[in-house]
């Protein structure tokens, strides 16, 4: 049945109230013949509701869909059955033929594409958005919406309907119903609008839509979607419609949301949308960045409400890594490349990224923590706390540190066996503990993170001085006081253990070295004696390392075009990664292989663009486990019965910042307290005492902290978290010790006198 009219009443409507209004007309909402089951079963509010946690992760999803979209169209468009195996194999394969190299054109050719193929827009009240998504895909027929846009898991005989397209992500047939529970707050509303082109299904195809509601019901509350009095989804003609804003706006510009006409495509609006409370161009667009840091196609984003008027009214979703490579520290500004081995055989090609320091509260602080990425997309991530795990260990540099895993090329059983089908969060498995296990050791042993992670250290406590009268005064009391001693793990009294030799506090940073300029393509690979062969000892469980020298970047496993491949065949196939000049291969024997046992690995390393074969051969035995042995103290070092205390400094920090930091130095691994004598509550200490009492002020500020610091580090050295988790234990301390410094002062320098006198 046609009902055009009905088509632009809701188009025009822009909140869920409206909506309801224009479909009460004529009883429509509540005449139980014309909605029916999404998915074509009741009780379907269990599959909806186990999508996506937020309402950016839901919109990534039609963006997904979208996507997929706009491929299949142009497969079909030249007649080639997307399921062939003369379709493209792979969604890069697809973008190529169909787009080109994106890499290779310009801002203006990214943003017409965008405008072209995929537009997201907000149109309705400030408070709550009415979001439009188009995409100028291969759209459906009336006839087919029930197999398409309101299936749910299953379509038809032939199972998923993109389940076996190669260049697709869709895969579950369910992901696109994850934005419902976030529209509105009654009847959660969608409107899908959808027409294939001329050239797909003749020019005699109509305009479909329907439109998603949720029914509430004590037994079996459900989303259903409309159809025509005759049980059938409804059509609007073949004349264009206006569907999206216009091309090439000015900036600052508020575009008409629906002014430009469109032949074909889908549009996709969803109601009163639980979007940010702001410009869609400002937080959407950076929650939206979050998962689409290098998306396959670019995505326009266009602010069409008035009262949201801005500088910025629109703006294009396209490969965050080209935008950032200034706020990268140097080695790392292309990604430096990783290969993780799985235990399937497959390889995981990571990019590191470490960004230069920048102020914590700063709005514009780029990406971190690890992300899996599959054809650019997020799918599951970790914070910044992977990297302080004591499997890694780059404390000083983690809130910096951005790690991709492109997991685009994963066979399907693997990427079930690592990822949830939300494409949100890890799914706990082997195969993720056995990736985790090779990734943490590539990072904690990366030459190029050591080095930063060192620096970053040194330059924290570049201006950090030492009160070596207060430190003694400090050990004295721990000497004479064998009480307050049992407290840190010993009852005999006596002098603190001497320090380790770190360096004096306050000494300048090493100077920069010459960076490294890696060749495009690479020249050579071989060991510092020329050769290309080598011969190691692989021990049973453990990680051996061989390097090998090159000149090219750091990028070159990683990067989108032209990325050099590594071929390994032997007995045990190594992980690797390649930074500033040196291929590091790392190696671990299976436990079951014996001890004895030789083999020759060899890797082959081509590109496409013609370099290589570059073959590398080592030749292994593997031998026993080493065996651990116990550090000694240098032989000048002073050692005594009593705890070793951590070294105690003090810098001059920004007034908000902790008062108090228990860190440990990433090259002597002593831990070090660190007293910011810049504190705001340090100031404010001083205020409320007369100004000849300063100096006692900051005496006992710093080492009462440092007092009650040490007894929790040692009450925690106690747990077993401190064994796996030592980062988040300190960084627990910082807060608990630092909000002892709001009556440390008072304590120590009031309560003495207050004490009660014998009578």
């Amino acid at each position: 049945m046609q009902n055009r009219n009905l088509l632009l009443d809701i188009l025009a409507a822009e909140s869920e109230a409206d909506v309801i209004k224009v479909l009460s007309i004529g009883g429509v909402l509540d005449d139980g013949n014309r909605w029916k089951p999404l998915g074509a079963f009741p009780n379907n509010q269990s599959i909806v509701h186990a999508q996506q946690s937020s309402p950016a992760a839901a919109l990534v999803e039609k963006f997904t869909n979208s996507l997929d979209a706009i491929l299949l169209k142009y497969c079909k468009a030249k007649k080639i059955d997307p399921r062939s195996a003369v379709a493209p194999q792979s969604m890069k394969i697809a973008v190529a033929d169909y787009f080109g190299d994106l890499s290779q054109k310009s801002r203006e050719e990214i943003r017409s594409i965008a405008e072209d193929n995929l537009v997201l827009y907000a149109t309705g009240g400030k408070s709550r958005p009415s979001l439009s998504i188009y995409d100028a895909g291969e759209g459906q027929l009336a006839k087919d919406f029930p197999e398409t846009f309101c299936s749910l898991i299953f379509s038809n005989q032939e199972g998923s309907y993109k389940g076996a397209v190669p260049f697709v992500q869709g895969r579950f047939n369910m992901g696109g119903t994850g934005v419902l529970p976030f529209c509105g707050d009654g009847r959660k509303m969608q409107l899908i609008v959808s027409r294939p082109p001329p050239e797909i299904a003749g020019p005699d195809a109509e305009w479909a839509f329907t439109v998603f509601c949720f029914f509430p019901s004590k037994s079996s509350p459900e989303w259903r979607y409309l159809v025509g009095p005759d049980g059938n989804v409804m059509t609007a003609g073949v004349a264009d419609l206006g569907l999206v804003p216009k091309k090439g706006a000015k900036a600052g510009e508020i575009c008409a949301p629906r002014e430009r006409m469109v032949s074909s495509g889908t549009l996709i609006k969803m109601f009163d949308y639980k979007a940010p409370r702001s410009n869609i161009c400002g937080e959407l667009y950076k929650k939206l960045d979050e998962y689409l840091l290098r998306p396959m196609l670019p995505l326009r984003l266009i602010e069409c409400r008035k009262d949201y008027k801005a500088n910025v009214m629109a703006v294009t979703m396209w490969n965050r890594f080209g935008q950032w490579v200034s706020k990268l520290e140097p080695g790392f500004e292309d990604g430096a490349s990783i290969q993780i081995k799985l235990s399937t055989g497959e390889v995981i090609p990571a990019e590191v990224r470490v960004f230069k320091p920048t102020p914590a509260d700063n709005d514009d602080h780029p990406q971190t923590g690890l992300r899996a990425l599959i054809n650019g997309q997020t799918h599951a991530k970790r914070d910044t706390q992977f990297f302080r795990s004591n499997k890694v260990s780059k404390e000083h540099i983690a809130g910096s540190m951005l790690v991709t895993l492109d997991c685009t090329n994963l066979s399907q059983s693997s990427r079930n066996n690592l990822f949830m089908s939300n494409r949100e969060s890890f799914r706990e498995d082997l195969l993720l503990n056995d990736l985790f296990k090779a990734l943490q050791s590539e990072l904690r042993n990366h030459e190029g993170l050591i080095d930063l992670n060192n620096k970053r250290y040194e330059e924290k406590i570049a201006n950090a001085v030492t009160d070596e009268v207060g430190i003694s005064a400090l050990e004295d009391l721990l000497a004479e006081d064998p009480e307050l001693a049992s407290l840190f793990g010993s009852a005999h009294p006596g002098k603190i253990a001497a320090k380790a030799a770190n360096g004096p506090p306050g000494s300048t940073v090493k100077e920069k070295p010459l960076p490294f300029v890696g060749t495009e393509f690479p020249s050579y690979f071989k060991r510092a004696d020329g050769t290309m062969t080598v011969k190691v000892d692989l021990p049973r469980t453990d990680a051996t390392r061989v390097a090998f020298h090159t000149d090219v970047k750091n990028n070159y496993f990683s990067r989108p075009n032209d990325a050099g491949e590594c071929v390994f065949a032997g007995l045990v196939q190594p992980s690797f990664h390649l930074f500033n000049g040196k291929l590091t291969l790392t190696f671990r024997p299976d436990k079951s292989i014996a001890e004895g046992t030789t083999f020759t690995t060899t890797a082959t390393i081509a590109d496409p663009a013609g370099h290589g074969p570059f073959k590398l051969t080592i030749e292994a035995t593997v031998v026993a486990s080493r065996e651990k042995t116990e550090k000694q103290p240098p032989k000048d070092q002073k050692v005594d019965m009593a705890p070793s205390r951590p070294d105690i400094i003090e810098v001059e920090g920004a007034p908000d910042d902790l008062p108090i930091r228990v860190e440990r130095h990433p090259k002597t691994t002593r831990l070090t307290i660190t007293i910011n004598t810049g504190s705001r509550v340090l100031a404010e200490a001083k205020l409320l005492r007369p100004p000849e009492e300063e100096p006692a002020v900051r005496f006992v500020f710093k080492f009462g902290l440092a007092l009650v610091a040490m007894g929790m580090i040692e009450a925690a050295k106690k747990t077993p978290e401190w064994a796996t988790e030592e980062v988040s234990c300190r960084s627990a301390i910082d807060k608990s010790a630092s909000a002892a410094g709001r009556v440390i002062v008072p304590l120590c320098l009031t309560l003495p006198k207050k004490l009660p006198k014998v009578a």
